[in-house]
């Protein structure tokens, strides 16, 4: 992670090259109703102006992806566009081919039609106002179509980095010129790293990290907060759904999203085991690993088991390995080193 991105996410406004984002457009006589009865969210309900953020499910309520979805009125008729990440490209291909009947809607990625380009940070919407025009400040998945010179430029809110962002989804011939524009406006060029430096401080869940085919929604969203913003337990019926409402009414799951406190210890691996520090046991599993700036040492994403709570601590890779503070999410402006 380079220091001068970090200060530009944090103080500035910064420019990304989403590369790890794929998009799937749905089209035909009822695309709407295809992706409703897939995902967890409420599409058909949602106003006009927002996307929904949503997980696709297996029949036994295990993740094959999280996932944007939009619903955009164009001359052909209503269209729905997927942005998801792209280690969940294959596996949501082949739900979608296993799912939506082609008399009612028909897919196709345009992944390689689009680009993403993410402006972060919280000079974010000036810099955008000087490339596009005057932008809304938008919430989390509030949405707007600005035009730019071959179509409409869709842009979104998020805060996956934990500060105002704007996901801009631009035809791939304009990205380059777009990116461009930005830069000369102010914007300072970001990388992977640095956006998952950010991406872990604000706690936020990523696919083929946290989330996956072993992990139901609760266990990654309901200590975090993010339960409101993914799952609709008023819309109709979904795959998966018997799963998550059991589990919503009568029952709870065993783990939870954590945040891991590491200090000056040494940086573990994606899945390394987590002990409990008394008796010895299993407790969990790391999931993210960063060098946080704001937390003053190294910060982990985890899933620990619910006895375990925050304020607590781990132990780390064996049951004498080095003792770790469990912190909720999003982590806090500071906090004592663990130790």
């Amino acid at each position: 992670m380079r220091v001068e991105e970090y200060r530009a996410l944090r103080e500035g406004a910064a420019v990304a090259e989403r590369a790890d984002r794929a998009q799937f457009r749905l089209h035909g006589r009822d695309p709407v109703r295809m992706v409703q009865g897939l995902i967890t969210n409420d599409l058909a309900g949602a106003p006009a102006g927002r996307a929904v953020y949503a997980a696709l499910l297996t029949p036994k309520g295990k993740m094959v992806a999280e996932l944007r979805a939009f619903r955009l009125e164009r001359p052909g008729g209503t269209e729905v566009l997927l942005d998801l990440p792209r280690e969940a490209l294959e596996g949501t291909r082949e739900h979608l081919r296993k799912f939506v009947p082609p008399l009612f809607a028909r897919w196709a990625e345009v992944s390689e039609d689009y680009r993403v380009l993410g402006v972060y940070g919280p000079r974010a919407r000036a810099v955008l106002a000087r490339v596009v025009g005057e932008v809304p400040p938008l919430e989390e998945d509030a949405r707007v179509e600005v035009e730019g010179e071959s179509g409409p430029l869709l842009v979104v809110g998020t805060r996956d980095f934990g500060e105002e962002g704007y996901d801009l989804f631009t035809p791939a011939g304009e990205a380059a010129a777009l990116r461009e524009a930005l830069l000369e406006s102010g914007a300072v060029p970001v990388g992977r790293e640095t956006l998952e430096t950010l991406r872990v401080e604000a706690g936020r869940p990523r696919y083929g990290a946290e989330l996956s085919e072993e992990v139901i929604p609760q266990e990654a969203f309901e200590a975090i907060g993010l339960v409101p913003r993914a799952i609709s337990f008023t819309k109709g019926c979904y795959t998966g759904q018997e799963v998550i409402v059991r589990l919503a009414h009568r029952g709870h799951v065993n783990r939870h999203l954590r945040g891991l406190l590491l200090g000056d210890a040494p940086a573990p691996a994606p899945g390394a085991p987590l002990f409990h520090p008394e008796t010895g046991r299993p407790a969990g599993r790391v999931t993210s690993v960063a060098f946080s700036p704001r937390m003053g040492q190294t910060v982990a994403l985890a899933y620990v088991r619910r006895e375990v709570a925050p304020g607590g601590a781990v132990r780390v890779g064996a049951a004498d390995g080095p003792e770790a503070g469990v912190a909720a999410l999003p982590f806090g402006e500071a906090a004592p080193h663990a130790g």
